[in-house]
């Protein structure tokens, strides 16, 4: 299956439950791809613009980890160029070191060429979806374990501005495809982006973020709990604004994602909240998932909740970030490195066990660090 013209997607269908792609094919156009042969991705990570080999590299995940798992999991193979120039199938049967050190590898391992994905029907793009408010983080954290034993994308923004007992408060949100608009239109219909006007990050701040996030709580608890929407809605909310990012300047902002385990949820969290909270301004974005463990060697997930704050970048951030670094592997967690800008070799070490194997074939296959980042720079990869 190819598109024709100068936009041709480089997307084929190799049988009826797999696709081989171009490492640099977007989501966007992927999705749209495949939603004409009524296909879709088992995970969609929530971001459209990113690339098949960014999402491979990162091993991204979705709002459905608990039920699909993360890019990994419906990965059948991939191609990839070694820093020596030699190209390489990779799978669970052959080259399988090369295969889990490089779904995770940020980029270190090669370059990735094309993958084989899974493939599942889609229903069309329209989603139902359910919406809960909850008073406090207990209530949060168990609605969030509940309605992802009914729905399949789930994630609860938190509030962490609200006072006393209601901090930790927030909306709970789960939903499934389906297509109750029948056969008619099973594709995409990616909606145009809607630009913030400028000037509008001179009003963020402690009174305003405190405003927002009251308002948004109370408008959620005033409509239908169960709710139709589009898919596009439940799966990418940030790119209904073409330029979000504009609130945040001029210093723009920094993002935190951790993993934290079950056995420590409610506390952990808490305790990184608070952290957050110390700075000048409370985390703009805060984001709760369920996760199920993972494979790849410096893969992110695991059994747990990851939690994911967007922190604004002022004076005092580097600091924050670096507290919230230590209170994560206290807790037996770990940190997305591809989130990461102020972890540490030592605290690496901490949270990824598989780190030394990584390390090991990256000495094999590139001892002359042809490839390297500033990330493999800072943490001695």
């Amino acid at each position: 299956m190819l598109l024709d013209g100068p936009q041709r997607s480089s997307t084929t269908v190799s049988n009826s439950d797999s696709i081989v792609v171009s490492s640099a094919e977007t989501l966007r156009r992927l999705l749209s791809t495949l939603a004409n042969e009524g296909l879709t991705l088992p995970v969609v990570p929530g971001v459209l613009d990113a690339t098949v080999g960014g999402v491979l590299a990162a091993d991204a995940h979705g709002k459905n980890h608990p039920v699909r798992g993360s890019l990994r999991d419906v990965t059948r193979s991939i191609r990839l160029v070694l820093p020596s120039g030699e190209e390489v199938e990779c799978d669970r049967d052959r080259n399988q070191d090369l295969f889990e050190a490089t779904i995770g590898g940020m980029g270190l391992t090669g370059m990735i060429v094309e993958a084989q994905l899974d493939v599942i029907a889609y229903g069309g793009p329209n989603a139902s979806v359910e919406v809960l408010t909850t008073p406090d983080l207990e209530s949060s954290l168990e609605q969030l374990r509940q309605l992802g034993q009914r729905q399949e994308h789930v994630a609860a923004w938190l509030d962490p501005t609200a006072p006393d007992d209601a901090f930790g408060r927030g909306i709970v949100v789960g939903g499934t495809a389906n297509n109750h608009g029948g056969n008619e239109n099973r594709s995409w219909n990616f909606s145009r982006a809607l630009p913030f006007p400028p000037g509008l990050g001179g009003f963020l701040g402690p009174t305003t973020l405190r405003w927002h996030n009251n308002f948004r709580y109370r408008f959620a608890g005033r409509s239908d709990r169960v709710r139709s929407w589009k898919l596009e809605q439940l799966l990418f909310p940030l790119d209904r604004w073409s330029n979000w990012k504009r609130i945040y300047q001029p210093r723009g902002f920094h993002q935190h994602q951790s993993l934290i385990p079950h056995s420590c949820c409610q506390q952990a969290i808490k305790k990184l909240l608070k952290i957050a909270c110390s700075g000048a301004l409370e985390p703009t974005l805060v984001v709760l998932k369920c996760m199920r463990s993972g494979g790849g060697w410096l893969s992110f997930p695991e059994q747990g909740m990851t939690l994911t704050m967007d922190i604004r970048a002022d004076e005092d951030s580097p600091e924050i970030l670096r507290r919230l670094d230590q209170e994560v592997a206290e807790q037996g967690g770990r940190v997305y490195l591809a989130k990461d800008t102020t972890l540490t070799p030592e605290l690496l070490a901490r949270m990824y066990p598989d780190l030394p194997r990584f390390l090991e074939l990256r000495q094999r296959i590139d001892p002359d660090r042809k490839i390297a980042s500033d990330l493999s720079r800072r943490l001695d990869l």
